[in-house]
């Protein structure tokens, strides 16, 4: 009687080792690099992948009747533990290179709104009517931006800051105060209102 081919294993080491790579890079582009909506879909298929390197079975090579073992053995396991280093190194190295390049893209992000919030506070402050008017508008236009893509993803640099969600909110509301001061043609009311987002784009700089 015929073994169950769920329970045979079918992968070879080398298949195996394949699929710890891809369970680290879909585990490392869900906790550095994707908003809330695709982090699940991307840790179960890094869970799933790394269980079938872990057990050496398939089950969609058992349907297909594929099978990746290979025939000679030899060296298996040094094989194996050199594969397991190795994916530790890329787990390391990939998790490091993700939370220091995904904080220089937050901060570059940043400094977009703080260089036309900075020239709209001037020109606020010295009563430029129309200049102030073209300022703000880039200036919201910069932070519309900036929130729709920081308002489900967090990169690792601020997603324990429990300060990261009141300053986006305080950001939000000097800006919109700010605008209808603006539209009343209250200037100086206006500068005053958006100077109230200063510290909180400090705290989102630090």
């Amino acid at each position: 009687m015929p073994l169950n081919s769920s329970l045979v294993k079918n992968l070879g080491t080398f298949d195996r080792f394949l699929r710890i790579i891809l369970a680290e890079l879909c585990i490392l582009i869900a906790f550095f690099w994707m908003g809330q909506e695709w982090q699940i879909p991307l840790y179960l298929a890094g869970g799933l992948v790394m269980v079938q390197a872990a057990t050496g079975r398939c089950g969609l090579y058992g349907m297909l009747g594929w099978n990746s073992c290979e025939k000679i053995k030899r060296k298996d396991k040094n094989l194996m533990a050199a594969f397991i280093v190795i994916a530790l190194a890329v787990a390391v190295a990939g998790g490091y290179a993700s939370a220091i390049v995904t904080k220089n893209i937050f901060l570059e992000d940043l400094s977009k709104v703080k260089e036309p919030y900075s020239l709209a506070i001037q020109s606020l402050g010295e009563g430029q009517g129309e200049k102030a008017m073209e300022e703000y508008g880039l200036l919201e236009s910069a932070w519309r931006a900036f929130l729709e893509k920081y308002s489900t993803y967090r990169p690792f640099a601020v997603r324990f800051n429990e300060e990261f969600t009141p300053a986006m909110q305080n950001i939000t509301a000097a800006i919109s105060r700010s605008g209808e001061a603006i539209r009343q043609g209250n200037l100086s009311g206006a500068c005053v209102e958006l100077q109230k987002a200063e510290q909180s784009l400090q705290a989102l700089q630090k």
